[in-house]
């Protein structure tokens, strides 16, 4: 099932597991609200998800991206983790920190994502950051997020999107981001 250069049909698959997030963020077009019902319907199940990954593994996937809005969001999102690692598949995972508890980061250090783990930062203070996402609570949340992986040395990079809320604190978030281990290369930003 290999292309004649050896590689894979299908390098790397990219699911959206939802277009809900917990943040508002202001220059962000998949932030659907956390409790909107209707969207969660929307989404694919756990069982078509579970399929749509050993699809996936059959054409020589090696990667699946989950992405949103916020997939730590879905309720099944630790069975799907563990289901797509015990196919062998590597996870990289785009997140907001917000949702990540102590068993998750527990999960993570026992079962590897294998990919660095991608955390978008909106600022390195409350008020920037909250103007930007519009959600009161979400730094404290993100950087609670954020501290657990370090403790138990999950592997993550982190991004930012620069915004008129937080463009003055550039230097500061790239100082802070030399200190993350698992940067070998300055943080990417969107604008």
């Amino acid at each position: 099932s290999l292309w004649k250069t050896g590689a894979p049909i299908l390098g790397r698959l990219d699911i959206e597991l939802t277009e809900r997030c917990n943040n508002n963020c202001i220059h962000c077009c998949i932030n659907l609200s956390a409790d909107d019902l209707e969207a969660k319907k929307k989404e694919l199940s756990t069982d078509e998800i579970k399929q749509i990954l050993k699809e996936a593994v059959s054409l020589d996937c090696l990667t699946v991206r989950f992405t949103g809005g916020e997939p730590l969001l879905r309720e099944d999102f630790e069975e799907l983790y563990i289901f797509a690692r015990r196919l062998g598949l590597k996870i990289l995972l785009f997140t907001n920190a917000t949702f990540i508890t102590a068993h998750l980061a527990e999960l993570f250090s026992r079962i590897p994502p294998l990919e660095k783990i991608e955390i978008t930062v909106y600022g390195m203070k409350k008020n920037s950051y909250e103007a930007v996402t519009r959600m009161p609570g979400s730094f404290e949340a993100a950087w609670r997020g954020i501290n657990l992986l370090l403790e138990k040395k999950i592997p993550f990079v982190v991004k930012n999107a620069l915004l008129p809320s937080n463009k003055n604190e550039i230097d500061e978030f790239e100082e802070w981001a030399k200190g993350i281990p698992w940067m070998d290369k300055p943080p990417s930003y969107s604008m």
